[in-house]
């Protein structure tokens, strides 16, 4: 795979999903191919009735296309509930805040919604506020004391201040939010995208500051995008060839251009910090086949009406990444240096393992390259410790209602091996879904685009089955399949939660597999 990725950034679509779609085919086939577009300002329109053909598989978008969320109240009922949920084929919606990492190594930080500056009233799904801001800054640079930047940034709103220092002096008017110039500021993207003004600017390249002003830093662009489609024929797609910030050199990201200008933000603004609040007494739960909670109540608005609630899910707390002050380190088994291997909390039996990576990564199918070449290592190693005790593993992943990639490891006898994929093809068609056979050699990431929720297994003969899911699904399928009478015949341990063992069951048992991996170990 080359480094170089070529992004295609759009504005505001407003519904002309036609106009977008057809003219991304046609750059495509004529340019590409490109890897992603990636849309900013407001997406759905008063009418929407061209995204159907897309929807029900009578047009195909060409090009995998990320979202972010809706800019006002009324354009809610159109997003999922799911961040990071696929609203059909090719067209993802990202969610409120985060930072997206393709498995090319590119950083998109994204943020949805409009400013709302009140830090004591909880943001919603049309508005963001400082603690968004600062949970955005904290996942990006968490972990990295070297940290150069993102690659993109996505906002709806133009961060203020924007056009300070622009020698062209422009003079239109915008509405500038200080939280986006704020994050800006701090995470240094390469690229920043906006919409909502109808404007196409692309300000001259500013040198980004550093506190202590010692340090090389890079150079950011701003480009602002008219709507999809627009009467004036203003600009409203720009297309990007970039080398992710972190395989970049570094005289190549220090290299000024004839053009750059100082940076429009004050320096004082580096020195501001904005508080991230957490919740106290949380009940959180670790290393199981997780669920993803809605904690948010149904609340009124003025009207009197509820409002639909939306999950939420704050990668800076993640419960899975193994820098989490969360995260249940007695269960962990080995740590090595991309991937660490844990118990699972209620495991089907003793050994019951989670392949986990140690910083925040949504699926497999969006793994980079040397995350997942570590976690084959310790697939392999896994097989051979099962293989001392005459049993197989099965590896299953479910992508639904979880925030953390977390790769399951099974043991069943090697005799029951001939029963799995039948017993694993039943009980779909019992659930009313189906599940394909993946070619061999093929990679999940060609099947499964950022976004898409999937159940995927691996049995032990190298088989791969998959299912893309598109509605409901039974959480607890991978482990109801090897729970039944046929396989592991532990009926009554199908459900986690009936499974738990105290903390210090769970360190006593977590060092005797300790010990027993020990001699398999990648990390030792």
């Amino acid at each position: 795979m080359t480094d170089k990725q070529k992004v295609l950034v759009c504005g505001d679509v407003k519904g002309n999903f036609k106009a977008l779609f057809s003219k991304i085919e046609t750059i495509n086939k004529k340019s590409g191919p490109f890897d992603f577009l990636l849309c900013v300002g407001d997406f759905f329109g008063k009418s929407n009735i061209e995204l159907e053909p897309y929807k029900n598989g009578m047009r195909h978008i060409s090009v995998p296309t990320y979202i972010i969320g809706p800019n006002t109240e009324a354009e809610i009922k159109h997003y999922p509930d799911i961040d990071g949920c696929e609203i059909c084929p090719n067209l993802t919606y990202l969610g409120r805040r985060g930072l997206y990492n393709s498995s090319s190594g590119l950083k998109i930080a994204y943020v949805s919604g409009i400013e709302n500056s009140d830090a004591q009233v909880d943001s919603n799904a049309y508005n963001f506020n400082q603690n968004d801001v600062s949970a955005i800054r904290d996942i990006c640079l968490k972990g990295q004391p070297s940290f150069r930047g993102v690659d993109v940034l996505l906002s709806s709103p133009w961060p203020q201040d924007i056009t300070n220092h622009d020698p062209n002096e422009p003079q239109f008017k915008y509405q500038g939010s200080k939280l986006i110039a704020w994050l800006a500021a701090h995470i240094k993207p390469r690229y920043h995208i906006s919409g909502l003004e109808d404007i196409h600017y692309e300000r001259p390249p500013y040198r980004n500051q550093a506190p202590n002003g010692d340090s090389i830093e890079i150079a950011s662009r701003f480009i602002a995008l008219a709507f999809v489609n627009n009467t004036q024929k203003k600009k409203w797609l720009y297309a990007l060839n970039l080398t992710p910030v972190d395989r970049t050199r570094l005289c190549d990201l220090a290299q000024r251009t004839t053009d750059e200008t100082q940076s429009p933000y004050p320096l004082s603004l580096l020195n501001s910090q904005h508080s991230n609040q957490t919740d106290e007494g949380k009940n959180t739960q670790f290393f199981y086949d997780m669920d993803s909670k809605d904690h948010n109540k149904r609340s009124k608005n003025r009207e009197g009406f509820q409002k639909r609630p939306r999950p939420e899910f704050d990668q800076a707390k993640c419960w899975f990444c193994l820098s989490s002050p969360d995260v249940s380190k007695h269960l962990v088994i080995s740590v090595g240096t991309e991937i660490y291997l844990a118990l699972a909390k209620g495991g089907l039996v003793e050994d019951h393992l989670l392949i986990l990576p140690i910083t925040h990564h949504a699926s497999l199918s969006i793994l980079p390259e040397t995350v997942a070449k570590e976690m084959k290592a310790y697939k392999k190693a896994i097989t051979k410790y099962y293989a001392s005790t005459d049993r197989v593993p099965v590896f299953f992943e479910r992508n639904y209602k979880t925030s953390h990639c977390q790769l399951q490891a099974v043991p069943v006898h090697k005799n029951q091996e001939p029963t799995l994929r039948e017993a694993f093809e039943e009980l779909s068609q019992s659930n009313n879904f189906q599940l394909d056979e993946l070619p061999p050699r093929s990679q999940l990431e060609q099947i499964a685009p950022a976004g898409t929720p999937y159940f995927y297994v691996e049995l032990p003969n190298g088989e791969m089955l998959y299912h893309r899911i598109r509605k409901s699904f039974p959480i607890q399928f991978g482990r109801e399949v090897l729970a039944s009478d046929r396989i592991l015949d532990m009926s009554d341990r199908v459900d986690w939660k009936d499974c738990q063992l105290d903390k210090e069951e769970e360190t006593e048992l977590a060092k005797k597999i300790r010990n027993q991996f020990q001699q398999y170990d990648p990390a030792a």
